[in-house]
């Protein structure tokens, strides 16, 4: 049975964009571009795992670390006179200091030298949307008792949605930094693990042209979070894709697609359902 958000012939047709996309992205783990983004991962072996964890334990924003000495000698890059230092253990002694690449100088940003490092730019968006698109989307949200922040966030982390398990309503970080189409693709991503059910929030309070308050009930899921991560990101790919724009979609779902057991729980009339609701709710012309 149908609803009226729900057509057959629409979601043959967008099946079959996902099963492309997943399809990509398996194919993407044995690409040279993953590759060499773990080669450059595994490069950095100096330190121990625990001590890793120690730094990360101090700060999870920490992209790539080193001490004084390692960034000099091997990168030739210096350490910031006011660079927030990070505690590990010394083999031979007691405890010795880090840092995070970004509070190092050298020939190339930080920014540059990651992206030459890895080979490619995980968070880039191709494509343009006029930025009203994004301050619109935003003050929808807010509407809706989201709380949207901007935060200076980790090479990696784009952005993230809190759980119920943070008190208060559900708050969507964006990364400081980042382009209109890119925090518009995140914030896609992160509406998309709310609507799914994904968060645990029960609950949102929309905020009327009115001044009226409407609730709107919320579902709830368990799943894992791969299928969590594959069913946001699906949502991303295919408002994206409306939209214009070109994402990492294939490269961000391949660190999560490991088999065909992945996508048991995964389930393409929520997705896309969902994915027309936000299209609708959010993304008013």
């Amino acid at each position: 049975m149908q609803s009226e958000l729900f057509h057959t012939e629409e979601y043959n047709t967008d099946k079959l964009t996902i099963d492309e996309l997943f399809k990509r992205s398996r194919k993407y783990r044995g690409s040279k571009e993953f590759v060499r983004f773990f080669d450059f991962i595994a490069g950095f072996h100096h330190y121990s795992r625990f001590n890793t964890m120690l730094v990360y334990l101090q700060n999870r924003a920490v992209t790539f670390f080193g001490g004084t000495h390692f960034w000099k000698k091997k990168f030739k890059r210096t350490v910031k006179e006011e660079a927030r230092p990070y505690v590990i253990l010394q083999p031979f002694g007691p405890v010795m200091l880090v840092y995070d690449i970004f509070q190092t100088e050298g020939k190339e940003s930080p920014q540059e030298f990651l992206e030459n490092g890895l080979g490619i730019k995980p968070l880039e968006v191709l494509g343009k949307i006029k930025p009203k698109t994004l301050d619109g989307a935003i003050q929808i949200a807010q509407n809706f008792g989201i709380k949207i922040s901007i935060k200076p966030l980790s090479f990696f982390n784009a952005g993230y949605i809190t759980t119920i398990f943070k008190k208060g309503p559900p708050e969507i970080a964006l990364k400081e930094g980042m382009t209109y189409e890119q925090n518009l693709r995140v914030l896609i991503h992160e509406l998309g693990h709310l609507f799914l059910g994904h968060t645990g929030h029960p609950l949102l309070r929309q905020t009327t042209k009115e001044g009226k308050i409407k609730v709107i009930k919320l579902i709830n899921r368990k799943l894992n979070t791969i299928t969590q991560e594959l069913e946001a990101e699906t949502i991303s790919f295919l408002i994206c894709k409306k939209l214009g724009l070109e994402t990492k979609a294939a490269e961000y779902l391949a660190r999560y697609i490991r088999s065909e057991k992945d996508l048991e729980e995964f389930s393409y009339e929520l997705v896309i359902k969902t994915a027309d609701k936000i299209e609708e709710t959010f993304l008013k012309k």
